[in-house]
């Protein structure tokens, strides 16, 4: 009995136990203390069945967590593949030279392809641009579309398949209406139609719109016809070969047009008395007027070159042909006889003498529409015919300048 007295007297008022030893270091101490304040590091003080929950949520955000970094990196290498894969497929179409080149060959006027019948007509010429494939595929142009005012496509270029990094040049026929008053100096750019070929086993691939834009000011091609040699109204313009007349300007396109339309030009002698005193030849030329195009006579800034011959003339400064045309005096001083002379033996004799003075004429016209002047057209190309006889009733013209001529050089 006194056992058990005494054990229920330890049950009432229990005697204080051991302290657990304290950790050691301070932070194992410390981390000890705050498992501690933990609900799961006080297991006397929590529902073991609350643990159990806690930690299942635990082991499952845990594996939540796990499962979107695998997605991640998954969805990360499927996007690296897509875009290797958008970065191959990719069409990659680089213009060269910045703009376009525009041709009117002698040929095409002369089967009356380029050279419209007046001004008023749209002309037709070349147009040509270069690309190159920089893309990991062949790709197939099958059509060129131009906006620009006053240009339309006549014939596009025919489909070409540009192979990974070739170079081509696409060429279409154009019309130009040079009388349009929204004209614009240069054209803008043009939008290329292209697709990926068909293979065998495979369909072509969808057609897309590729536009591409030219340089801004592109400037025209150099002009190679301002030397001071008679000019064949058929050779105008830059050339890059022989009746070709090339330049990325369609206001010089159309200047080389109105080039090859001259007015009519007829010739009188002027009467007088020439000697080895005093060598002057003179003859009067009337410009008519143009129905094709407003021109302007002007003096040229570097008048044509003949050995021993001094043209001047009444001209002197630019001046319109108006409809009833225009009369303008050109004398001709023979300062050397004998070097005329020699200029004349090497071209036919003294048969040519006329044909010589007129190519020494320091006129020449341009279009009135300061858009399209160029290199003025020498006023002796239109000429030329009234001076070698051509036109029926110039017999006088040259007999009367040959006896002038024979009058100022006795020796010729």
């Amino acid at each position: 009995m006194t056992d058990l007295i005494e054990s229920e007297d330890e049950l009432l008022d229990p005697q204080t136990g051991a302290v657990p030893a304290a950790p050691r270091h301070r932070l194992l101490a410390a981390l000890h203390r705050l498992r501690q304040r933990t609900p799961l590091g006080s297991g006397h003080e929590v529902d073991p069945e609350r643990r159990r929950r806690r930690t299942l949520a635990g082991l499952l955000a845990l594996a939540l967590v796990a499962g979107a970094g695998a997605t991640g990196v998954a969805v990360h290498s499927r996007d690296l593949r897509h875009a290797r894969a958008q970065t191959r497929d990719r069409m990659l179409l680089h213009l060269l030279g910045g703009s376009a080149t525009l041709t009117l060959t002698a040929a095409n006027v002369a089967n009356g392809l380029g050279m419209p019948p007046d001004f008023q007509t749209p002309l037709s010429a070349d147009f040509s641009i270069a690309v190159r494939n920089d893309g990991a595929k062949p790709l197939e142009v099958t059509a060129i579309a131009i906006s620009v005012p006053g240009v339309e496509v006549l014939a596009s270029a025919p489909h070409m398949t540009l192979p990974p990094g070739d170079a081509e040049a696409l060429t279409s026929r154009i019309t130009v209406d040079c009388a349009a008053a929204n004209l614009p100096q240069y054209p803008s750019g043009v939008t290329l139609t292209v697709r990926t070929p068909a293979t065998k086993g495979v369909p072509a691939g969808p057609a897309t719109s590729v536009p591409m834009s030219f340089d801004p000011g592109h400037p025209a091609m150099p002009d190679s016809s301002d030397d001071t040699s008679p000019t064949d109204p058929y050779l105008l313009g830059a050339t890059d070969s022989y009746g070709s007349y090339v330049t990325s300007s369609l206001y010089r396109l159309c200047g080389d047009v109105l080039a090859m339309m001259p007015s009519q030009v007829s010739a009188t002698a002027v009467s007088g008395s020439p000697s080895p005193q005093n060598p002057v030849v003179s003859y009067s030329l009337h410009i008519d007027g143009n129905p094709k195009s407003a021109q302007m006579a002007v003096p040229l800034p570097k008048p044509p070159a003949v050995p021993g011959v001094t043209a001047r003339t009444d001209l002197t400064s630019p001046q319109e042909v108006g409809s009833e045309g225009l009369d303008v005096n050109v004398t001709d001083r023979i300062t050397d006889c004998d070097a005329f002379g020699r200029y004349l033996a090497v071209r036919g004799g003294a048969t040519q003498a006329s044909e010589a003075l007129n190519s020494a004429t320091p006129i020449g016209l341009q279009p009135v529409d300061p858009r399209f002047r160029t290199t003025p057209t020498q006023l002796a190309a239109a000429a030329q015919p009234e001076f070698d006889g051509i036109t029926p009733g110039t017999a006088d013209l040259q007999s009367t300048l040959l006896v002038q001529l024979a009058a100022a050089c006795p020796d010729l």
